[in-house]
């Protein structure tokens, strides 16, 4: 199997958003009434063609304020990855960041990013130069990061801040296996980890978090 490009990936992404955010949103209702589909249930390695319905796929949550409440937590549905799809080139998934949510600055140094924003708003850091740029992001904005770069996301609007994206190479240790790791269930008790074990962890997925006391330096003092 050929790996895909980022150009490839960029062009279906536009066509992605443009087609179902819509229908994406939409399914934010569906989503409760809807059975999870189980990777055994899908082709996984076979050369047919697959379809995922509004609310299926792997469902679950990182960071949740508690069993309940998803909070300022992450809510995931991932399509493909290492687990589902092992022979696949791609990870494909659907992440809503809750309100008052962000992911801190960090960068991978392996894996390739690319997502499109569905809906609601946020904040994405981005380095240009060397030097921190923070961007609005809103539906339709496209963010690509490619290894090495550090990179961060906020949510700063009073409803989920929703993206598509995907990840390149689909590899077991990898972005989505470290969020499968910690990952809780809609109505179990979510992961708590110490600040070093959790750096560990993410560490090893090819999640690098950036020290806190670098993060505004500038670059010659990096």
């Amino acid at each position: 199997m050929s790996r895909p490009t980022i150009r490839q990936l960029m062009v279906c992404f536009t066509v992605f958003g443009l087609l179902t955010t819509a229908a994406c949103q939409e399914g934010e209702n569906a989503v409760e009434s809807s059975s999870n589909i189980q990777p055994s249930e899908h082709n996984a390695n076979s050369d047919e063609s697959e379809m995922w319905a509004p609310g299926e796929g792997d469902h679950f949550w990182v960071f949740a304020d508690s069993k309940d409440n998803l909070g300022s937590g992450g809510e995931f549905h991932i399509y493909m990855d290492p687990e589902t799809h092992a022979d696949a080139g791609v990870s494909f998934s659907r992440f809503a960041l809750g309100v008052g949510g962000a992911l801190p600055e960090h960068r991978h140094d392996k894996t390739e990013e690319i997502a499109y924003f569905v809906s609601g708003e946020g904040v994405a850091r981005i380095y240009v130069d060397g030097q921190p740029k923070d961007v609005t992001v809103a539906p339709g904005y496209v963010w690509y990061n490619p290894p090495s770069v550090w990179h961060s996301i906020a949510n700063t609007a009073d409803e989920p801040l929703v993206m598509v994206f995907a990840t390149i190479p689909n590899e077991k240790k990898g972005l989505l296996s470290f969020f499968r790791k910690i990952s809780v269930k809609p109505g179990e008790n979510p992961v708590t980890l110490p600040a070093e074990e959790f750096a560990q962890i993410a560490a090893k997925h090819d999640m690098i978090l950036r020290p806190q006391e670098t993060a505004d330096e500038p670059k010659e003092n990096r």
